[in-house]
């Protein structure tokens, strides 16, 4: 009897292989792909990889317009280009599975993973993936592996597998068919090709983005007060703020000050108390990425890829989970033994390992799939880690370490000043006791404002009352990691795909600023025209229910059929309305082009949502452009035929210039700088010449694109 355990890449395959071996396990290859035999027990094993999704939903048949539902599980290569390599993987795995009695899916335990298994088994192996086996494991120690082998599941996840296959059509659907409908509406307003994105997860993200702009925009600053005493006590100054903290009449505040000037000050009261304050709770990927985001400055999608990579060797536990909650039975113990023998960890561990009894703090969340984020005690060879890698690692092993510690004890001083019955309040704050903050008190700083002892009733020295106008401020630009916690909190997306919504929203051009994000025009835009005119498109609300939905699927609350059909009816009532509205819709969202915020085919490729691009449209595109080239951003128009000046590629050098679209009729070109994010301004200079803006790190300028011009470079800032 032969069993095939499937795996869901190749350095998985290759732990589970070496894991499960009683002896060296023999590595073979089908090609390119590489692949584990062994024995166990008597029972001979094959682990053979996938690659991550080995299929990919795409029409059954080539279709122009929307809306299009009709469509069919393919091999990945066959709906997405770039994916050749799959082939391989495809043809290994058919192979292999004809050798097979017993099939085995040892896919990451998750939604993805179960989908990833499912069509494996069902397209690739042509098993009923019900026939198969499932191991279930959060953590890829030889422990956790041989756990998993010796209690496999009678069957995979189906709730899982069910929900995945949902949540692809759903985005499927949402994604492709929104896209060309937005597609469409700018070529029926301009004649043009613009190939523009929204998705089902996608419009909502961008429309709480663009409230917050219209917040910032429409904000008003307020004009205030704030009242200040500068005091001395042993020859040392402190500053002591009035009780009222904002005073918003200015009359009022010179009032105080005047009154509390003429004295004398002493102090009122005096109170002294003290704090514990208890160690974080272990990990989920939010906080996770939170922060690292906050320590390191490490982009969400970033954090979850290096985060993937500590679990892939084994290093640190599943990052795809919401739990805050450790294993019940994870022998903690036998983890800090193993970080003790790291230096750096060494006195913490080994502090630990004195304790009777070894109780973590959690938190309230939890994820029936996988626990909290934890470090293994499996350790990192010297040089195998990468800085970033370490970094994270450092930061998941410290926050384990603290889970055990005493909470950390501060001090809170508040000392309250009366000067003619006016009030100051004198704050200061330190910490007494340590605790956890010995470990992780790198990555979480408090603020030590020690104070001198003060005692009720005695004089104080003022050396200056003052008032200090201020105004309100506008609410802050959101962070990525904040994108992240406010997707969370409104229920959209889910921890493993939040990031990457984020990271299309930057490929599309709909936002700018890796801290601090800005909604560009053409963001503005695309939500405003959806939301005068089909605000569905763009509602948290609609996006949430379906999330809902979803998790009811994999706890079996839901039929999958019935919910898809749902989305489908609510889909085409929205298409009918965009329909009715196209036109409209285009000519707003041509209101941007001269903005120079357009989105390409290449950039829509690059954030991996390939789902919203289909085959169909990509061939449409290229219709209007050169073979092999991106499409094309207009700059301004020819001045000599009139015809679009717009950004070319030569395809022989990769260097970009500017053309006519006219071209070979037209033969005017211009060089152009090869670095820097080009912006169409609508201005021109010598002889029709366009003007355009370039943005690269740190600065923006504008030039002539004739290079000849005496005041080549326009201004700089």
């Amino acid at each position: 009897m032969v069993t095939l355990i499937i795996a869901e890449k190749p350095n998985v395959a290759r732990k589970i292989a070496y894991a499960l071996a009683e002896g060296r396990p023999v590595r073979k290859t089908i090609g390119k792909v590489p692949y584990y035999e062994f024995t166990r027990d008597g029972k001979r094993i094959i682990v053979a990889p996938a690659v991550g999704h080995l299929f990919s939903l795409a029409p059954k048949t080539k279709t122009y317009g929307y809306p299009v539902f009709d469509i069919e599980w393919v091999p990945v290569y066959v709906a997405e280009k770039g994916k050749s390599y799959a082939k391989d993987y495809i043809k290994a795995l058919a192979t292999l599975a004809k050798r097979a009695d017993e099939f085995v899916v040892a896919c990451d335990y998750d939604t993805e993973g179960e989908v990833i298994g499912y069509t494996a088994l069902k397209y690739a192996c042509g098993v009923d993936p019900s026939k198969a086996k499932r191991m279930k494991f959060s953590a890829l120690t030889k422990k956790d592996l041989l756990k998993a082998w010796y209690n496999l599941e009678s069957t995979i996840n189906f709730g899982m597998a069910d929900a995945g296959i949902a949540r692809h059509v759903l985005d499927w659907y949402w994604g492709v068919n929104l896209s060309r409908a937005l597609t469409s509406a700018i070529k029926r307003a301009s004649g043009k090709w613009m190939v523009l994105s929204t998705g089902r997860v996608q419009g909502p993200t961008l429309k709480f983005l663009v409230d917050r702009e219209k917040e910032i925009q429409n904000f008003k600053p307020t004009p205030y007060w704030v009242i200040k005493m500068v005091l001395e006590k042993n020859g040392q100054q402190y500053t002591a703020v009035y009780e009222k903290e904002r005073i918003l009449d200015e009359n009022e505040a010179k009032r105080i000050v005047e009154e509390a000037k003429k004295g004398p000050a002493f102090v009122e009261k005096v109170d002294v108390k003290q704090q514990n304050r208890h160690p974080p709770v272990p990990f989920d990927l939010g906080t996770l990425q939170r922060e690292a985001y906050s320590a390191f400055g490490y982009s969400p999608k970033k954090t979850l890829e290096l985060a993937q990579k500590l679990y892939e060797r084994g290093l640190a536990s599943y990052p795809r989970t919401s739990s805050q909650k450790l294993p019940k039975n994870l022998n903690f113990r036998s983890i800090l033994q193993n970080l003790a023998k790291l230096p750096e960890y060494k006195p913490f561990a080994h502090e630990l390992l004195g304790k009777e009894r070894l109780k973590p703090v959690e938190g309230k969340k939890d994820d029936p799939a996988h626990p909290a984020i934890y470090p293994t005690g499996e350790l990192p060879k010297p040089g195998e880690l990468t800085k970033d890698e370490a970094n994270l690692y450092d930061l998941i092993v410290r926050r384990f370490l603290a889970l055990f510690m005493e909470p950390a004890v501060r001090e809170i001083m508040k000392v309250i000043i009366n000067s003619n019955g006016h009030r100051f309040i004198l704050s200061g704050a330190r910490t007494i006791k340590e605790g956890w903050l010995k470990v992780y008190g790198k990555y979480v700083k408090f603020d030590e404002a020690i104070l001198p002892a003060f005692k009720e009733g005695e004089p104080v020295k003022v050396l200056q009352i003052k008032r200090e106008k201020k105004k309100t401020k506008p609410p802050a630009r959101y962070s990525p990691a904040a994108v992240i916690k406010r997707m969370e909190d409104l229920g959209i997306g889910t921890k493993a795909t939040r990031a990457q919504i984020l990271e299309t929203l930057y490929s599309r051009g709909y936002i700018e600023g890796k801290k601090k994000i800005k909604v560009t025009p053409l963001g503005m835009r695309v939500v405003e025209a959806l939301e005068r005119n089909v605000p569905d498109i763009v509602s948290v609300e609609l996006t949430r229910a379906f999330e809902e939905k979803m998790e009811e699927i994999m706890a079996g609350k839901a039929d999958k059929d019935r919910v898809i059909e749902e989305s489908k009816e609510q889909l085409i009532k929205i298409l009918q309305q965009f329909k009715e509205k196209e036109l409209d819709i285009g000519k707003a969202l041509m209101e941007t082009t001269g903005t120079g915020v357009t989105t390409s085919k290449e950039n829509a490729k690059r954030a991996g949502t390939v789902k919203e691009l289909s085959e169909t449209e990509e061939k449409e595109v290229k219709k209007t452009i050169e073979k092999g080239e991106k499409t094309p951003l207009v700059v301004g128009k020819c001045p000599k035929c009139g015809g679009d000046l717009v950004v070319r590629y030569n395809r022989k050098t990769g260097k970009r210039f500017v053309g006519c679209s006219n071209w070979p009729k037209c033969n005017v070109t211009y060089p152009l700088l090869q670095r820097g994010r080009i912006i169409p301004t609508n201005k021109t200079c010598c002889d029709g010449a366009p003007v355009v803006k370039i943005r690269e790190k740190g600065r923006e300028y504008e030039i002539c694109l004739d290079m000849n011009c005496k005041d080549w470079k326009k201004g700089e800032k």
